[in-house]
């Protein structure tokens, strides 16, 4: 221990060596250094600082002239709109309201001169003219026109003329504005000098009590023509009236002003001092400048200036952004860094003191982190490996190795991109290849196959290290499992296509059933017509034919209102105990006859087989239209159809693969299944066949496959495709088992024709047009029907109407629908016959009122429907 001994040496020695003079210096030489930095730092932080705020200065008197100067400008311009006016005047004896319109449109002075409010004519007018002033503007159609405010005075100033003659200004016609003092001090300034004056802050006739704003006014005046107007005595006589300009000032900053000013504020006085009643304009608050509470500007500076007829103060200060624009902040800035660095030269000039003693402590570091190094990679469940560039592996933990099946030794001296399913390998190396010394890091996910064959996934994080000339002379890799994550991944993207799949549906089948719902009540008025006019009407009649025309176009209309609620969901299911083998035995000889010459049918039916519980109608239709698919898909070709029957065991993974198994318990299935050897599909076609009115051919069909979609969801089954492309497909229909076997329902034989009712019926339904045919196919029947449009009407009506027999309910009204109306009626009297009408299926409804109906009719319904329903009430 080399360290040690010296150590002992040291404790040993008897006497310290003296210190030389060498030493002496290297001692105090951090001191020096701190002291002459510190020296260096103040004196050229002074010079920055001076040559900032010289800089500041400058170019703050420049932007508070450019404001004043621009402001000024502004004025200028609209005192040469004045003298204009002014000349027009001089120029013509009289001029007309016409002729002053055309002048101040010529100006257009919305665009050329914004923040002017307008531009018009003050009238003088002596007491002994004032009627005949206030008739000469009433005839040119101002018949409410007046100077106002009343009250005698030595002469008037009315308003005649003022554009734009907008709304705003219209305000302001007939005012004497010489009647108030404030307006009458620069009228009085302009007409003694005869040159253009500005009012002090007005409030003009014109604002509301919105978006009000302070305002001036700026007078020039007009002379008699001819008069002499070399005196102030001269000119007071030969007044004869103002142009002017009202001008709110908010608007004439904000147009003149576009940026704003964000940099200084400043506030506009009508006076040498800044008295609140003088300000004008105040560049902060009209602009809503945001400033910190009690704000004072590092600059600041006033101007007076005479313009006008009156003195005007200019009062400026930086803001905040003037401020960081001149990089102020800077100055302390480069002064705080200064310090900084000066610090740091002492720091390291200590330093360097112990800089031998501090490379023996860091070999040493190293040493000891190399072992702890070692022993976490010995010891760690993590993989660690190292590679070089090539991919040849120079070191494997013990645990990357347990997780291959194989020795370090075996593992070392192998390239590792030989463990990669080939399918990964270039994309890993790619990823290894693009690392940088700017990037030294890439993640990569990989596939392993084991020495027993099995695949595992496992992700690494890779570090990269460089040479001196930038290549790469080694990665090192950490690495973990993720077989069971990528698994759970892969199960969880199932699950939401799933589930969106299963959304896409729901929502379209809430779509359907509504418009199928709506439908049906179109057709109920149809076909009731219909049955009422044949009715009406002998069989030889030459309207029967067409009649019977709109009947079977409405009976065909209502078919695909049914498949449209079956695709929903809501078809009217007449469930019971139905033998698969059966069902499809009744409809071979009508599958074999719409099927073509060239294509044959193969039954492979299950026998025995256990009953479903089901609607055979629909039933029949799922085959009919599976048979039909598969035909189409084979074409014109010779083709193959086989209709298979059996019964399956689905467990709770066996159901993930079944479209609408996430509805399904685990159990026996009875399962119908059709297969052909047509064209196929793509996977991406699978995924769209049940969607409503989706077809690979030039036209549809109709609902198809989406109403088999909607039967089989309505009777809790599933469905499996199988499909490839040129080699047919296979949809395999999936049906609860029966828990016992029992008969099937048929269908309820009709009513007799003549049966005849009596009483009154109180007929609901938000629908005017089924209203109609319902009331006629009652008075038909013999009963007195009594409309009600919503469920309030029908319960007003019940409570007042003795006698009521039954009670038509529809199910979906606004407002109050048919269920919490069969609720306030049952309230009212809990012996009411409700009788339901709705488009949905008899099951869907009835289950809602727990056997509390009368009955149930669904729509849209003939006379021969109905009289079935009444005979039973």
């Amino acid at each position: 221990m080399p360290n040690a001994h010296v150590y002992a040496q040291e404790k040993s020695s008897p006497a310290i060596a003296p210190i030389s003079h060498w030493g002496r210096i290297v001692t105090f030489l951090p001191y020096l250094v701190m002291t002459l930095s510190l020296l260096m730092t103040w004196f050229f932080w002074r010079q920055y600082d001076h040559s900032l705020n010289v800089r500041s200065q400058t170019i703050f008197s420049d932007r508070t002239q450019e404001i004043t100067e621009r402001f000024f400008t502004k004025l200028v311009d609209d005192e040469q709109i004045l003298r204009g006016a002014a000349g027009l005047y001089n120029a013509s004896d009289d001029v007309t309201r016409d002729e002053w319109h055309r002048y101040a449109q010529s100006l257009s002075l919305e665009s050329n001169y914004p923040g002017l409010q307008g531009l018009g004519v003050t009238e003088v007018v002596y007491p002994n003219e004032r009627e005949r002033h206030i008739r000469r503007i009433r005839k040119e159609g101002f018949t409410s026109y007046k100077m106002w405010p009343e009250g005698e005075r030595p002469f008037y100033t009315a308003i005649i003329y003022l554009e734009p003659f907008d709304w705003r200004n219209q305000r302001a016609f007939g005012f004497d504005m010489f009647s108030e003092p404030v307006r009458r001090e620069a009228m009085e300034q302009a007409r003694d000098r005869g040159e253009a004056a500005v009012t002090s802050p007005v409030v003009l006739v014109q604002e509301t009590e919105k978006d009000t704003q302070k305002g001036i006014l700026m007078y020039m005046p007009v002379y008699r023509q001819g008069a002499a107007i070399a005196t102030v005595a001269q000119r007071r006589e030969a007044l004869k009236a103002f142009v002017y300009s009202p001008i709110r000032i908010l608007d004439f900053m904000s147009a003149n002003f576009p940026k704003g000013g964000n940099d200084i504020g400043f506030r506009i006085f009508t006076e040498k001092s800044e008295s609140p009643g003088a300000m004008l304009f105040d560049s902060t608050a009209a602009w809503k400048t945001k400033v910190p509470r009690d704000y004072r500007g590092d600059l600041t500076a006033s101007l007076t200036v005479h313009r006008f007829g009156r003195d005007w103060l200019f009062s400026f200060y930086s803001l905040p952004a003037f401020t960081l624009e001149q990089r102020k902040g800077q100055s302390r800035g480069y002064l705080a860094g200064g310090l900084t660095v000066s610090l740091l030269l002492t720091v390291i000039a200590f330093m360097l003191r112990s800089a031998h003693a501090s490379a023996i402590a860091a070999a040493q570091a190293i040493n000891e982190s190399r072992e702890r190094y070692r022993k976490i990679s010995e010891d760690s469940p993590a993989y660690i490996s190292t590679i070089l560039p090539d991919g040849t592996i120079t070191y494997a933990n013990p645990a990357l190795a347990c997780g291959t099946g194989m020795t370090q030794a075996e593992m070392t001296g192998r390239n590792f991109l030989d463990f990669l399913l080939p399918e990964y390998r270039e994309q890993v190396r790619e990823a290894l290849n693009a690392t940088s010394p700017d990037n030294p890091t890439c993640i990569t996910e990989q596939a392993l196959r084991s020495s027993d064959g099995s695949v595992s996934w496992h992700q690494w994080t890779n570090r990269a290290f460089f040479d001196d000339q930038g290549r790469v002379s080694a990665f090192q890799a950490v690495g973990q499992d993720i077989t069971e994550r990528k698994r759970a991944e892969e199960e969880r993207a199932r699950l939401e296509q799933q589930m969106v799949h299963a959304q896409k549906m729901e929502s379209l089948g809430v779509l359907a059933g509504g418009v199928a719902h709506d439908f049906n009540n179109i057709l109920m008025a149809i076909i009731g017509n219909v049955d009422l006019s044949l009715m009406a009407l002998p069989a030889d009649s030459p309207v029967v034919k067409n009649l019977n025309r709109i009947q079977q176009a409405a009976t065909r209309a209502a078919d695909l209102a049914k498949q449209m609620l079956a695709y929903s969901g809501k078809g009217r299911f007449l469930v019971g105990p139905v033998d698969l083998n059966r069902v499809v035995k009744d409809l071979e000889h009508i599958l074999e006859g719409s099927l073509s010459d060239r294509t044959g049918l193969e039954l492979n039916l299950h026998i025995p087989l256990p009953d479903i519980e089901a609607d055979v109608t629909q039933i029949q239709q799922i085959l009919m239209n599976l048979v039909m698919n598969a035909s189409e898909a084979i074409g014109e070709g010779r083709g193959e159809i086989g209709i298979t029957t059996g019964i399956m065991e689905m467990d709770r993974t066996s159901l993930k693969d079944v479209l609408l198994g996430e509805h399904m318990e685990e159990g026996s299935y009875v399962f119908l299944e059709v297969r052909d050897n047509g064209c196929g599909m793509e996977r991406e076609m699978v995924a769209k066949i049940f969607d409503p009115f989706f077809t690979t051919k030039f036209t549809g069909r109709g609902l198809g496959l989406a109403a088999v979609h909607g039967i089989v969801r309505g009777h809790k089954g599933g469905i499996k495709v199988y499909s490839e492309p040129g080699r047919g497909s296979v949809l395999k229909i999936l049906f609860p088992k029966a828990d016992a076997p029992g008969e099937e329902k048929g269908a309820p034989s009709p009513a007799t024709d003549a049966w005849q009712g009596e009483g009154k019926v109180l007929l609901v339904d938000d629908e005017e047009a089924v209203r109609s045919i319902a009331s006629a196919l009652l008075l038909e029947l013999g009963y007195t029907p009594l409309p009600a449009e919503s469920g309030e009407e029908a319960l007003a009506l019940y409570r007042d109407t003795e006698g009521i027999k039954a009670v038509i309910l529809d199910l979906t009204m606004p407002h109050m629908d048919g269920e919490a109306c069969f609720r306030a009626l049952r309230l009212m009297d809990p012996e009411v016959k409700v009788i339901m009408s709705s488009g949905f299926s008899e099951h869907d409804v009835v289950e809602k009122f727990n056997g509390g109906l009368a009955g149930f009719i669904q729509k849209p319904y003939t006379l021969g429907t109905l009289r079935a329903v009444m005979k039973k009430v």
